[in-house]
């Protein structure tokens, strides 16, 4: 068990649980994890790759409001009482990760406070990612917005490259397809990034970090609180 921050914490005390009952999963761009009203049946770890917390829009649009992947799980509220999902999970970098059934998760937390604890510090940081990302999207402008969700997925995903698509990307913002691709392109054009046919790759993270707004330092801050480690990762 490794490559998720979450498991390898609780793999560390409880190896023979996890060892017997988790099991390997893979996931495409695309895929649902989870959907907004469905039962929350399995609680998963992603170890590569990330999965974006999304708002279904009734025009068929999608407004993400978190990221989840190898510092985070996706399903964890089943074990504070929650029984249906309250967004939909899917995949947006392909990946791997580990699959726990909810209520085995939940047996593992009635036996530990500690176990607890981690569950809840891991909503309250996906509840620091839709705070932090409505304020970003009211008052941030789209070239700084752009910067910090690269950042913010190498952050979650631990990658420095991406496959992702203009629509999926716009969406994502919840901006027009034509912004991202002015913006994308300035950002290569300044060698912070490598941007063509859908393929992100950071270049330069210190100067894609200037570029960007205050939220992904805000974010990372905030998981270090939580968490009690440093939030950065090696490129």
């Amino acid at each position: 068990m490794h490559q998720n921050r979450i498991l390898s914490r609780l793999n560390g005390v409880h190896a023979d649980f996890i060892g017997r009952r988790a099991r390997q999963v893979s996931f495409v761009h695309g895929d649902i994890i989870g959907e907004i009203g469905q039962p929350i049946d399995d609680v998963i770890f992603p170890r590569s790759g990330m999965i974006s917390l999304v708002v279904d829009l009734r025009d068929g649009g999608r407004i993400e409001s978190a990221m989840v992947g190898c510092l985070s799980v996706v399903g964890g509220a089943s074990v504070l009482g929650a029984e249906v999902h309250m967004s939909t999970a899917f995949a947006q970098l392909p990946g791997t990760g580990w699959v726990l059934k909810a209520s085995d998760v939940a047996e593992l937390a009635e036996r530990s406070l500690d176990v607890r604890r981690l569950m809840f510090r891991n909503e309250q940081y996906l509840l620091a990612q839709a705070q932090q990302t409505a304020a970003c999207n009211a008052k941030h402008r789209i070239p700084h917005r752009l910067a910090t969700w690269i950042l913010r997925a190498w952050h979650a995903s631990g990658e420095n490259e991406f496959i992702l698509t203009q629509e999926y990307l716009a969406q994502m913002l919840g901006v027009q397809r034509a912004s991202v691709s002015m913006f994308a392109g300035a950002l290569q054009e300044k060698g912070l990034i490598f941007y063509r046919r859908g393929r992100v790759r950071i270049i330069d993270r210190g100067g894609l970090e200037a570029e960007a707004c205050e939220c992904h330092d805000a974010l990372q801050r905030r998981h270090a609180h939580l968490f009690g480690h440093a939030a950065d990762q090696t490129a």
